[in-house]
């Protein structure tokens, strides 16, 4: 009996007699989707982004630099950034991982030279950046095992940029097991630009 009254007490909750029209869901679903944040626009840096960074000699010109860039990349850790936009990655088993499908590293301990890394996570993101690169007037200088980063490097130089190096390089092991990289089994692609 008890569970009746209850049943039926339930029943005739204030609550229940409250209906929803289908044009209040619309106004509801439409004000919720003009307070969202635009997605992000794009996954890599450009070319003339990382030659601006190249320029930052300290960690506020860096922070003050991607700050701008908030819509596409979030903030990690001091020196650390990764893009919003994420996609699968697969790895070299053929597994899909999602994830952020760059990310860029700044080298921040006090007895370091400044080092910027731009690694990104798919071949075809990285081409279109070289080619960037290369409209902007980078070629082919040489290559070698250069200071910082694991593996070997090919180097580019631009009469454009003569104070700037660019330095890249395909390599498993991109930023000293840290962060995203602890455990890598997917081809990184890795763009530093140094200046002289």
């Amino acid at each position: 009996m008890c569970l009746l009254m209850l049943w039926l007490a339930a029943c005739q909750s204030a609550s229940n007699k409250r209906s929803i029209s289908l044009n209040d869901l619309d106004s509801v679903q439409s004000a919720y989707e003009k307070s969202m944040p635009p997605p992000p626009a794009r996954a890599v840096l450009t070319a003339d982004e990382l030659i601006q960074l190249a320029n930052c000699s300290e960690m506020d010109c860096l922070q003050s630099f991607m700050k701008n860039l908030s819509g596409d990349f979030i903030h990690a850790r001091k020196g650390e950034y990764a893009s919003l936009y994420r996609s699968v990655v697969k790895d070299t088993a053929g597994n899909e991982l999602v994830m952020p499908l760059s990310t860029l590293y700044a080298d921040v301990n006090p007895q370091a030279t400044w080092r910027l890394l731009h690694t990104i996570h798919r071949k075809e993101h990285g081409n279109k950046l070289m080619q960037e690169f290369h409209n902007m007037g980078f070629r082919f200088a040489d290559s070698g095992f250069f200071v910082g980063g694991s593996g070997k490097k090919a180097r580019f130089l631009s009469d454009q940029h003569p104070d700037m190096h660019l330095y890249v390089w395909a390599t498993f092991k991109p930023w000293r097991l840290k962060g995203l990289y602890q455990q890598v089994s997917w081809p990184c692609w890795v763009f530093e630009v140094q200046k002289k």
